[in-house]
């Protein structure tokens, strides 16, 4: 059966059906109770408690529809990566509506049903770290199924017998869509079951389903659609459950330029998923040639998070011209229930393949380690003008170390403990501080991989770090 669909149109309405409870930037345990609790009392959907993970959280599927074919999705296997559970509830809140799109909720109910296991490992969540509790990654875990995770995960798919299987992960900023440069907000994969990347019926209709999503998507993000690299890795879910009979579908939320919360991303995993449950539901993927499939760019390695072109760097009394690419780790701090940033040189040389999220080109500008401030101070408060001190070229501060108890700094500087023998650098893997000068004026400045224009004064810095 043939139904045209508005996509358009229904993220103008997406609106409707976002769940304000959630933020994509970090998604726990505790967050998706009250969720859960609330939609235990609709009767379109049936709630099982599943199992628990290590640390006894309960770990739960939501299951909907009474068709014949059949679905299997779980989202946040690895902690860190909370997109997908939002756009999850986003697509339960769809389903629990009435409105003008009753008649797609109508197609998926009838032909289909469902299981979503919206958060796999909530003890990773808590942490906002991508393993478990004893630092398994699950999605490297279904061999062996060491972790109760995996176990569940593998028991619920035994006992339902998906056609279909949808692993949503996150991947970092640092993917394009092929190599023109532009980030890619989805990729997708159809993963192979073997080391030869054999094309058996059941990858056959993941790369037709894949297709599909990719011209709904293409509709929203032209050009930021990628294909994941296909490498076959025997103890991940993905490639096993092919290798089971379960089409199995790996989408991945990338990443978009000012969208650094992932709120279109989130929107973007919406549609997708509406996109999958009615192609699956009309059979339209069947349609599709499944050697369209390669010809979504795939994803390539190219992005930087900051990119400095053609700046000369001294040694030994020579100069040479180089590119300086860094990027920036985000991180979690529990004690603090804050993230923050470490910022570090990834590549120096001729970058000219790659291309920056942020990206400067300074021809002329030298570059320099940041210098280290010589007074030692006893207290944080004592770092009262920072920015003259960023303005003549210094990246760091002396602290007496009983005054540090974190590894960042709110304040927009560096701290080295009094006691820590430590010389900045220009070196690949070493922290990113630097600074440009043009003639003996220092006119930008790197501090923990973040620039800021001192003539201009704009404030870009987040956060320092403290070394250790």
């Amino acid at each position: 059966m043939e139904i045209n669909i508005d996509y358009k149109k229904i993220l103008n309405d997406y609106d409707r059906y976002y769940e304000n409870s959630l933020n994509t930037a970090r998604i726990t345990h505790s967050d998706i109770l009250p969720l859960i609790n609330e939609i235990k009392g609709n009767n379109l959907f049936r709630v099982e408690n599943a199992g628990k993970s290590i640390e006894g959280r309960e770990i739960f599927y939501i299951a909907l529809g009474n068709g014949s074919k059949k679905i299997l999705a779980w989202s946040q296997m690895h902690g860190d990566e909370p997109t997908a559970t939002a756009a999850l509830f986003d697509t339960l809140n769809f389903f629990s509506q009435s409105d003008e799109y009753t008649f797609i909720r109508n197609e998926i109910l009838e032909k289909l049903q469902i299981i979503f296991i919206p958060m796999l490992n909530p003890d990773g969540a808590e942490r906002h770290q991508r393993e478990n509790k004893i630092n398994i990654d699950v999605n490297r875990d279904a061999s062996r199924c060491i972790s109760p995770e995996s176990k569940l995960l593998w028991q619920i798919a035994e006992k339902f017998k998906p056609e279909f299987g949808l692993n949503l992960h996150d991947q970092n900023s640092y993917y394009t869509a092929g190599r023109a440069g532009n980030s890619a907000a989805i990729s997708m994969l159809a993963p192979p079951f073997n080391f030869d990347k054999s094309i058996n019926e059941c990858r056959k209709k993941s790369m037709q389903v894949i297709s599909s999503i990719y011209q709904t998507l293409t509709q929203f993000i032209p050009g930021q659609i990628g294909r994941y690299k296909d490498d076959h890795e025997p103890r991940s879910f993905g490639d096993t459950f092919t290798g089971n009979n379960i089409s199995t579908i790996l989408i991945e939320s990338g990443f978009i330029k000012n969208d650094n919360d992932k709120n279109y991303i989130r929107k973007m995993n919406f549609i997708s998923l509406l996109s999958v449950f009615l192609s699956i539901a009309t059979e339209d993927y069947k349609k599709i040639n499944e050697m369209d499939y390669f010809s979504i760019p795939e994803n390539e390695t190219l992005l930087f998070d900051l990119l400095l072109r053609n700046l000369f760097i001294s040694e030994n009394g020579k100069e040479f011209k180089v590119d300086i690419g860094i990027n920036r780790e985000k991180k979690f701090n529990l004690k603090n229930n804050q993230f923050y940033y470490k910022g570090k040189i990834a590549e120096i040389g001729d970058l000219s393949i790659h291309h920056g999220i942020e990206e400067y080109d300074l021809p002329g500008y030298h570059v320099q380690p940041v210098r280290i401030f010589e007074k030692e101070l006893k207290s944080i408060d004592e770092i009262k003008d920072y920015e003259k001190m960023l303005y003549n070229g210094y990246g760091f501060v002396k602290l007496d170390p009983f005054a540090i108890d974190n590894d960042y700094t709110e304040c927009k500087i560096n701290i080295i403990p009094s006691y820590l023998k430590y010389e900045p650098s220009i070196t690949v893997d070493e922290y990113a501080n630097l600074s440009l000068f043009w003639e003996n004026q220092v006119d930008y400045i790197v501090i923990n991989g973040f620039i800021e224009d001192i003539s201009e004064q704009k404030k870009s810095i987040l956060n320092g770090i403290v070394i250790s």
